[in-house]
């Protein structure tokens, strides 16, 4: 450990209770070039000098015990596994020594993780606050916890999970950022266990996206007006049509993207109506019929909130409503929610992978403001949370070529 934290011991709890359900085989077990992920992440975790190492167990424990043993590490089985990810965060905490300095919290579906970073953290280390790894300002993996919070962790009723303790003041999140991927990227699904493969068959390189922009022209076009409400909704991925008004301004943005003369043949969009409709009547204007929905180029997901009347979340989350208002970058409300730096990577990586596989000089992008946002000061070399002139329902923005 670096100087500054040498003589203080760090734990790590490594989380690998799950079904597996949406990956279909057991993650833990599953190969890494010449280990698995359960003996990558117990690895590394030992070579970053970690003195107490925990794995909390429950489905298909018995396939872990040998695995433990023969690399020192602790079992702590949960009996309660299928409650949740928090009972399993409870029972490897619970299973460390009360001692310790701070622990990490590793899910073994983060398999990414190496002792660099787990170092930096160390290095970085606040007893006041928690420190998290960030790729881009996206959050990721592990979480350092200090001893100050062992306790909350233990007693927690679990509703809302860590993240019910860890977002009550966010000014307690001391936020790390890092120039690699891996920290963001998980395996909880085939495609993305392949993913992770890739990136280390590729020597942990994220995509350039320079490189894959250069000599192309973007045409990044905001849907049309949507159909209106009695008074305003936060609209994120709640799914609603083009107002009159919206396609009519979608014919004017064919009319205009027609006269630019985009060399292409398809038109990427959104698979949200708004955005696909949009994308449809654009079609008709340029006679570009082949339309390629994107389920990555949605609007930011803005969870329970999505869809309700802001007026009627400010009366009934008025103090969660005011730290959004704080913290605009970072919110997000509940499990399943993005906030500004999570819509970012989604996109991006959306856009990276149509540009690997699009040959085309030229390509047009349907979607929303926020997505655009991300897209557009990308491709300048800036960033999602940098000033950006708000696009016009109906816009169309050249980039490039």
């Amino acid at each position: 450990m670096e100087e500054k934290q040498r003589g203080k011991q760090f734990g790590s709890c490594i989380l690998a209770a799950g079904f597996s359900s949406r990956m279909g085989s057991f993650k833990p077990l599953l190969p890494l070039n010449d280990e698995t992920v359960i003996e990558r992440v117990l690895r590394v975790s030992k070579a970053a000098g970690i003195c107490n190492i925990v794995v909390a167990t429950g489905h298909s424990r018995d396939k872990l015990s040998p695995i433990l043993s023969a690399a020192g590490a602790r079992e702590a089985y949960n009996p309660r596994f299928k409650e949740g990810m928090f009972t399993s965060i409870q029972a490897g905490v619970a299973a460390l020594p009360p001692e310790l300095e701070g622990f990490f919290i590793l899910p073994v579906d983060c398999p990414l993780i190496t002792e660099e970073i787990m170092r930096a953290l160390v290095h970085r280390f606040d007893p006041n606050r928690f420190t998290v790894p960030c790729y881009r300002g996206k959050k990721g993996h592990p979480l350092l916890v200090p001893r100050k919070y062992r306790e909350g962790i233990l007693k927690h009723d679990g509703q809302g999970g860590l993240k019910a303790i860890t977002d009550r003041d966010f000014s307690l999140m001391q936020r790390v950022e890092v120039d690699y991927e891996g920290v963001v990227m998980d395996m909880d699904t085939p495609q993305a266990y392949a993913e992770i493969k890739a990136y280390l068959a590729g020597g942990c390189r994220s995509d350039n996206l320079s490189r894959l922009a250069e000599g192309r022209r973007f045409f990044l076009v905001r849907h049309g007006q949507i159909r209106q409400h009695k008074e305003k909704i936060f609209l994120g991925q709640t799914d609603v049509p083009l107002s009159e008004e919206g396609r009519m301004q979608a014919e004017a943005a064919g009319k205009r993207l027609a006269n630019l003369f985009p060399k292409t043949d398809r038109i990427y969009t959104s698979d949200l109506l708004r955005a696909a409709q949009t994308a449809e009547i654009l079609g008709k204007q340029t006679g570009i019929f082949h339309i390629v929905p994107e389920k990555g180029l949605r609007e930011m997901n803005l969870g329970p909130w999505d869809g309700k009347f802001i007026s009627e979340i400010k009366r009934e989350f008025p103090e969660e409503y005011e730290k959004r208002g704080n913290h605009l970058l970072i919110y997000k409300m509940g499990h399943g929610s993005e906030n500004f730096f999570d819509l970012q990577y989604r996109v991006m990586k959306t856009l990276s992978r149509i540009l690997k596989t699009d040959d085309s000089r030229d390509l047009i992008l349907t979607a929303h403001s926020g997505v655009l946002r991300g897209i557009a000061n990308n491709l300048v070399g800036k960033d999602i949370s940098d000033p950006w002139e708000k696009m016009k329902n109906g816009e169309v923005r050249v980039i490039g070529g």
